[in-house]
């Protein structure tokens, strides 16, 4: 295990970091908040110290990062980084503790979208910009994870996520990394700054145009208003944040390879006919649910409402439209509904969470193949996917995610109903967390407010967001004593 590797990397992802902060410095002095400018320049500072140190102590040490260096880079990266994020909702603001500084840390960079605020409108502007950007960050590292990271690692089947940014299978994990990050952040800056322009033009004051166009594009969910989406009424500013979704949910290298002309990949690519499909056909569910007579709503709010609530939660991003008194008269078949799609989660290479489509499709083709087994037992049933031929290997890591994903969402269930949750709020949070789409427990659950809840329930469900994060697999692995024997 080369140590000073992992903490090498671990130290410039500080660096970055701290270069991060910044721009809420710049934010809280613009809007007078002059005690908060200064907490944010001493956060990254701290951070600068800390990061840098790690370089200088590593310097002269063997820099070769391995597969083993990855696996604790990252979950290391995503433990870190929110330690400093939490710094400062804890010194900014004398109302929040500890306790809820980290959990919005961790909801932050991990995309999930959870908010210990049950009040966010009363935080000052430099804090709401940083709960954004820290999501904006956190959707990059997503991306960045999985497409240079897990493919290497080959965690639950990874290995046939494909990737348009051309790489050598000789390619070591950094130069992945480096090549990744070159590729896909001014795409994702330019696709966030594009969300930006068109909901301000479509009525969003400025300062939420930008936050929430970092929030949709990393399908985090933090919203600078209570009511979320709903508090500004707007159905075309609705439509532009569906759009968006949907481009955060899907694999960022089609957008690489879209912006060098080659379009026909959207269509080539298996996860992105997945995802329409599901939005088309859950879409067109909740909408006849919701029009239906007993339930009291027309065609027209129904439309709006169950195509949104069904983008939102199937790229994990858990926006709401709606008032959470409103979503509880919804038919109870709805919620049930978003529930199931929040653990489906979105495309491979994506921003979103959730079991992801390449893996559902794959455990849908096996199933199929055994039923074609009973009643052909001799028979020879090829399985592909994208084109290309799927190992042996693949299906059992697919298979090993799938029941770590369902045990550690019992798991979490259960010590949230011990922590003193009632068990559908328990089930529901956890669902949510695991799957990083935590807005959309109002949806699935309006009742429970994350806010209300204490604090050895906003520490699990802490755990379950770095876990459903570092995709389960990569985190468990550290916990094997072999590992660590190597």
């Amino acid at each position: 295990m080369s140590y000073a590797a992992v903490f090498s990397v671990l130290g410039w992802s500080l660096t970055f970091f701290a270069m991060a902060l910044v721009p809420p410095v710049l934010v809280s002095a613009a809007y007078e908040e002059v005690s908060l400018a200064g907490t944010f320049l001493a956060t990254a500072i701290v951070t600068l110290f800390v990061g840098g140190g790690l370089i200088m102590s590593t310097r002269g040490g063997r820099k070769t990062v391995s597969r083993r260096e990855g696996f604790l880079l990252a979950v290391l990266t995503w433990i870190v980084l929110p330690l400093f994020g939490a710094l400062p909702f804890y010194a900014g603001d004398a109302q929040t503790t500890l306790t809820d500084a980290m959990f919005e840390a961790v909801s932050g960079l991990t995309t999930t979208g959870a908010t210990a605020y049950a009040d966010v409108e009363r935080l000052p502007r430099g804090l709401l910009f940083w709960r954004a950007l820290l999501q904006w960050l956190g959707g990059l590292g997503a991306v960045t994870f999985s497409i240079a990271v897990l493919s290497l690692l080959d965690a639950g089947g990874s290995r046939l996520q494909r990737s348009a940014i051309p790489r050598a299978e000789s390619d070591t994990l950094l130069v992945r990394l480096r090549r990744v990050i070159e590729a896909v952040w001014w795409i994702y800056a330019c696709l966030t700054a594009v969300c930006a322009i068109l909901l301000w033009l479509f009525g969003m004051p400025p300062f939420d145009a930008v936050a929430h166009a970092f929030s949709t594009l990393s399908t985090g969910g933090f919203s600078t208003r209570n009511g979320s989406i709903a508090a500004f009424g707007n159905g075309w500013i609705e439509l532009v944040m569906v759009v968006f979704m949907v481009v955060g949910a899907m694999n960022f290298t089609l957008h690489w390879a879209a912006f060098h002309g080659r379009f026909r990949l959207y269509g080539e690519d298996p996860e992105v006919r997945y995802l329409i499909g599901i939005i088309v056909l859950a879409g067109g569910l909740a909408i006849v649910w919701l029009a239906w007579p007993p339930s009291g709503h027309t065609l027209g709010p129904a439309v709006r409402h169950g195509l949104f609530a069904v983008v939102s939660v199937v790229t994990t991003s858990g926006y709401a439209n709606v008032a959470p008194g409103e979503a509880a008269t919804w038919p109870s078949a709805v919620p049930m509904l978003l529930f199931v799609l929040v653990l489906v989660g979105g495309a491979t290479g994506s921003t979103a969470g959730g079991i992801k489509l390449m893996r559902l499709s794959l455990l849908l083709k096996q199933g199929r193949r055994e039923l074609s087994r009973l009643t052909f037992p001799h028979g020879v049933v090829a399985l592909g996917y994208g084109g290309y031929p799927v190992r042996v290997q693949d299906l059992h890591g697919v298979w090993a995610f799938f029941m770590i994903f369902v045990l550690s969402f019992a798991a979490l269930s259960l010590a949230l109903a011990a922590a003193g949750l009632d068990f559908p709020a328990a089930v529901a949070a956890s669902a949510s967390a695991i799957a990083n789409a935590g807005p959309a427990l109002q949806m699935i659950a309006p009742g429970v407010v994350v806010g209300d809840l204490d604090a050895p329930s906003k520490w699990l469900l802490s755990i379950g967001m770095v876990l459903g994060r570092v995709e389960l697999l990569v985190a468990l692995t550290l916990t094997n004593v072999g590992f660590w024997r190597r």
